[in-house]
């Protein structure tokens, strides 16, 4: 006889077809994230005119959405709908990126039209942490807890599918109106493409039943965000995880401005070692799922950070001739680093109470995003400050403005590593 489910909770059949609905959201709105981060952005804002401090500001800019969780957890409180939040908010973020689209055929001094890049990314940015903060609120309760590893095993094996195409097809279209000396008009192509497929997950989202949520009676602003200072467990995932987000900020704008200023990297071949990293997540991230759900998280996210310790010297070992360190570098990045973005994301969940999660979220996205802020304004600082002309030999290998922050980044990974396994 099956049980029935409790007062007001979604029946089975609900919460099963709302997974399923998820899966393909998943599925669209990662062609228009693989397509609007990364080396498109990166070559997007070089293309714009972008310098060294620039790239570390539009790296730090994730710290604008974590920031804006606290704005997201206020309104589920008062709203109550995190559906009609979640959409509301992606819908305006994805849409406003047709304003960077056109950006390069406006005629407009150089720094203008740096200034309203930068500006539609904050708002874009902002956004986004909103519709994170609700989406993720939302979906915790959707996912039972038991199943959530082989989930979003499932759920992000598929997304990479769709990851592994659409970055591949975006290289190969950039690099041919490169080629014809059109570069802007294949950047209006490829953000228009990916602008529809994510105004299509977005309707799906909309057909995907929420759960009913655990409000409050009244919304104390106060309260309502100093709560995760009084779950200690909570906190240390919360610091630790600020630790980690500023050691590999301090690098991450730089590896693609790299391999396009440093290594002359086509975009086809840098879409390649992004689709070889999706490939190999494709068979790695079901792996996870389950030894999650079998060994823990905190296990298997230890194991995968110690991984991704050696991967930034993949950039420094490169030359423009061999690109063997790379392919490593990408093939690791499939094995490892699906096990640190899932592994945090489900102790996030564990960790946030029921009531109130909404709030707990916030505080986790914007502590932990002020260190990419740090990150990204100091990485860029230090860029500056050495400057493009700095190039030391030192064997087989080259010290640059930006190989020098992939060995800082390394070091940083291997302590934070051992942090979390001391004290998570």
């Amino acid at each position: 006889m099956t049980q029935a489910p409790p007062p007001g909770a979604l029946p089975s059949s609900a919460v099963q077809r709302g997974l399923r609905l998820s899966i393909i959201e998943g599925l669209l709105t990662n062609i228009y994230i693989s397509v609007t981060a990364g080396a498109f952005l990166t070559g997007f804002a070089l293309l714009l005119g972008a310098d060294a401090f620039t790239l570390g500001i539009i790296g730090a800019l994730p710290f604008v959405s974590q920031l804006f969780q606290f704005v997201g957890a206020y309104l589920e409180e008062r709203i109550g709908d995190r559906r009609l939040l979640t959409v509301v908010s992606a819908g305006i973020s994805r849409g406003i990126w047709a304003l960077i689209a056109i950006l390069p055929f406006i005629g407009m001094p150089i720094a203008l039209r740096m200034a309203i890049f930068l500006f539609v990314l904050v708002i874009s940015q902002a956004l986004i942490g909103i519709t994170t903060n609700a989406w993720t609120s939302w979906m915790s309760d959707l996912v039972p807890a038991r199943q959530r590893g082989r989930y979003f095993g499932v759920r992000n094996t598929i997304a990479s599918i769709t990851v592994i195409l659409s970055t591949w097809g975006a290289g190969i279209a950039l690099d041919y109106f490169r080629q014809i000396n059109h570069p802007a008009d294949g950047y209006a192509w490829v953000f228009g493409v990916a602008i529809i497929t994510a105004l299509a997950g977005i309707v799906v989202l909309w057909f995907q039943p929420e759960p009913p949520l655990r409000r409050r009676e009244r919304v104390r602003v106060r309260e309502l965000f100093s709560a995760p200072l009084r779950q200690p467990a909570f906190m240390i995932l919360s610091l630790l995880s600020t630790g980690w987000a500023l050691v590999t900020g301090i690098a991450a704008p730089f590896f693609n401005a790299y391999g396009i200023q440093n290594l002359n990297l086509s975009f086809t071949l840098l879409a390649q070692f992004a689709v070889a990293t999706s490939a190999v997540a494709i068979v790695t991230q079901p792996l996870i799922g389950r030894l999650q759900d079998r060994y823990g998280n905190k296990a298997v996210l230890i194991a995968s950070m110690i991984g991704v310790i050696p991967l930034p010297w993949g950039w420094v070992f490169s030359t423009p001739s061999n690109q063997i360190p790379l392919w490593l570098t990408s093939i690791f990045s499939g094995i490892f680093w699906p096990g640190i973005t899932q592994g945090l994301l489900n102790l996030v969940m564990d960790r946030a109470p029921s009531e109130g999660r909404g709030a707990f979220l916030a505080f986790y996205g914007a502590i932990t995003g002020l260190g990419t802020f740090a990150a990204g304004v100091l990485g860029g600082a230090l860029a500056s400050a050495i400057g493009p002309t700095l190039l030391i030999p030192l064997g087989s290998i080259t010290l640059t403005q930006y190989t020098i922050l992939f060995g800082v980044s390394s070091l940083g990974r291997a302590i934070m590593a051992a942090l979390f396994a001391r004290r998570l």
